[in-house]
């Protein structure tokens, strides 16, 4: 066995996992193979990680003393972080060891062939351990539920407004099925909202209806009874094609039967025609066939290829997060959505239609972590009295806008990090110091500082990243290393020392070197090292996104806002620095891998309703390798989501 090289065991002890694996690496170089993990890898982890990787202390939440053998090490989630930050070059710390280009090149690969599935490999057996467990099908979230009411009634009701919040769950969307569930109070607030909508469409009251209710009512009452028609037949028509576009998919006649039966029964008892009819349309409206993306399932188990009404559903709530149109729903009755060329053309079509902006509007509100602007996260009013409900309404525009035009002029997605524009109104024109815009109505200007641009320098998220009264580099550099580059970030341990609720108080310690100290702990540096640089680069921007030189400063007199130059330059562990916005911008760009590679997990998650598994990095790395061939634009990214194998395939248990 080649020997270790001789390290100072002092600084063993603070040695991460990955210094003790760029020693495991030297093993391999000296063999020329990867190293075998119980002969040796597993004594060196016993040696010098398990003392700070061990399930009483958990340094970074990671526990190796259960990992034993060669299968267990391959089993092992602890593994993707450690790639992830490898090649991140994020470890080892500065001043531990660090290897040569040869070495490093080698612990990666052995890395990556330990935490990524072979795809040309993969089993079916394997998929099957992957897909087992996953929620068969979900309920339709708020917005959807509002969405799908609004096409199905022809009405903007907003009924979600009865029900309780949504949750989120897998990639962090409320588009999980596991969080979807329906319990006995929301059945009751389906029916209070079913009741609402029914009402608005046939109300007692005939003193003539205003133009958009009389549409909605002649859209839904496409038969009449007459000498003719019997009530029954009539309601027979309307109930089948109300049924046909809820349920997004042809109905059954027994199906029908079963809703008239409310009608006939509610004539019985001496309803009018309208006001019978309204119970079927309820029962259409509460029926699990609308309330649930429903997936018609084979008798047996393995894995298949979901239908044409069911592609249709899943492309339709993906890209407009509202149900299928008139046209999707022909093409799936005439069984051609699986040609590969038309479900390609559909989904640019979908792409290219104003309600694409459902695509943009949930997910990246939901990416960038912006539910909590202006409500449990606001800026203090005496502070900043500027930002108000119309400034905030203004900044989430924004954030969609910028979005949804990446998305519907198949834009490159790296401008999600640097762009040389955004959307703006008057106010928020202002609010950035920009000039030449006036009205309320958000338009697209054009950036000349490339320190505003992308979704880094966004208000909004610049907004939810401070405190009430000042800016956080440590929550901004987390949003960073979380939302844009995937990492993770453990919380923070107990007792940590609250840091000032103000920005500088003349005589004290500025922010930066109240961090530095905070950083001399070392419980808190593994963390700090990597965040609070990167939130240094963002610190010419206040509390609520507006550019500053300088910091304000608490005087026994008021605030000085000309209080001491802002220092946005910043280190990272790699070594790479920069100063402000713009050169950390160019810096993320520089580590665009890992930001396409998070950000098509992100998008992945949200289109399936679920926490992606290894058999899906499959489709994210083919997805990965597409963009990198076509500029990276946007198209790509959702034709190979539409068309990847998890999109179009389900797994059923035996």
């Amino acid at each position: 066995m080649t020997h270790c090289p001789r390290v100072n065991p002092r600084s063993l002890h603070y040695l991460p996992l990955l210094g003790a694996l760029w020693i495991i690496g030297s093993i391999g170089t000296a063999r020329g193979d990867d190293p075998p993990f119980e002969h040796d890898v597993q004594p060196l982890l016993a040696k010098y990680c398990y003392q700070c990787h061990n399930a009483e202390k958990k340094e970074t939440e990671l526990d190796l003393t259960p990992i034993r053998t060669t299968a267990d090490a391959a089993a092992s989630q602890a593994w993707d972080g450690v790639l992830d930050r490898t090649r991140a070059g994020e470890m080892p710390p500065p001043k531990a060891p660090h290897p040569t280009d040869g070495v490093k090149k080698l612990l990666v690969g052995w890395l990556d062939r330990t935490v990524n599935v072979d795809c040309s490999q993969l089993t079916d057996e394997q998929r099957r351990r992957y897909y087992r467990n996953y929620v068969m099908s979900r309920r339709l979230t708020r917005v959807e539920y509002d969405n799908s009411v609004r096409d199905l009634v022809g009405l903007d009701l907003k009924p979600s407004s009865l029900l309780p919040g949504d949750g989120a769950g897998g990639e962090g969307f409320d588009t999980n099925g596991s969080t979807l569930f329906l319990s006995p109070v929301l059945l009751e607030r389906y029916l209070e909202a079913a009741d609402m909508v029914v009402a608005t469409l046939l109300p007692e009251a005939r003193d003539g209806f205003p133009p958009h209710l009389k549409l909605a009512r002649q859209r839904l009452l496409i038969a009449t009874p007459s000498e003719q028609l019997s009530a029954h037949e009539a309601a027979r028509q309307i109930v089948a094609a109300f049924a046909r576009r809820a349920f997004r998919r042809p109905v059954a006649p027994a199906e029908v039967d079963r809703l008239l039966a409310l009608f006939d029964h509610a004539q019985q008892q001496g309803d009018s025609f309208e006001v019978a009819l309204r119970q079927p349309l309820k029962g259409v409206l509460v029926s699990p066939n609308f309330l649930f993306l429903v997936e018609q399932t084979p008798e047996q188990g393995g894995f298949y290829r979901i239908g044409q009404f069911e592609l249709a559903t899943r492309l339709a709530y993906f890209i407009w997060a509202a149900p299928p149109d008139d046209a999707l729903l022909a093409l799936a009755e005439e069984g051609r959505l699986h040609d590969d060329g038309v479900i390609r053309e559909q989904t640019q079509r979908l792409l290219k239609d104003p309600k694409s902006g459902g695509l943009a509007h949930n997910f990246s509100r939901q990416w960038l972590g912006l539910d909590a602007l202006g409500t449990t996260v606001k800026p203090d009013a005496g502070r900043f009295p500027e930002f108000d409900v119309e400034l905030t309404l203004a900044m989430r525009d924004e954030a969609d806008l910028v979005f949804e035009y990446v998305l519907r002029e198949d834009r490159s997605l790296l401008e999600l990090i640097d762009a040389d524009y955004t959307f703006v109104n008057a106010q928020l024109a202002r609010h950035y110091g920009l000039v030449g815009v006036s009205g309320g109505e958000m338009r697209r200007v054009p950036l000349t500082d490339h320190n505003r641009g992308g979704v880094l320098t966004l208000g909004s998220v610049l907004t939810i990243t401070s405190y009430p009264l000042r800016t956080s580099p440590v929550l901004r550099g987390r949003w960073v290393l979380e939302q844009l580059l995937g990492g993770k970030i453990p919380p923070p341990p107990p007792n940590v020392p609250l840091l000032p609720r103000e920005e500088s108080q003349a005589g004290q310690l500025t922010l930066r070197q109240q961090l530095e100290q905070h950083r001399s702990d070392a419980a808190c540096a593994a963390c700090h090292v990597r965040m609070d640089p990167l939130g240094f680069g963002l610190e010419n921007f206040g509390p609520t996104g507006r550019w500053r030189a300088n910091y304000p400063e608490v005087t026994a007199d008021g605030i000085n806002p000309d209080g001491p130059p802002v220092d946005a330059s910043g280190a990272l562990p790699s070594g790479e620095k920069f100063a402000g916005p713009a050169e950390l911008k160019a810096l993320i760009l520089a580590r665009k891998d890992e930001f396409l590679r998070h950000f098509v997990r992100k998008m992945f998650g949200y289109a399936l309703g679920r926490e992606l598994n290894k058999a899906d990095d499959c489709a994210v790395a083919a997805t990965l390798k597409a963009l990198a061939e076509n500029q990276y634009r946007s198209s790509v990214l959702v034709d190979m989501l539409v068309q990847s194998y998890p999109f179009q395939h389900r797994f059923r248990e035996n």
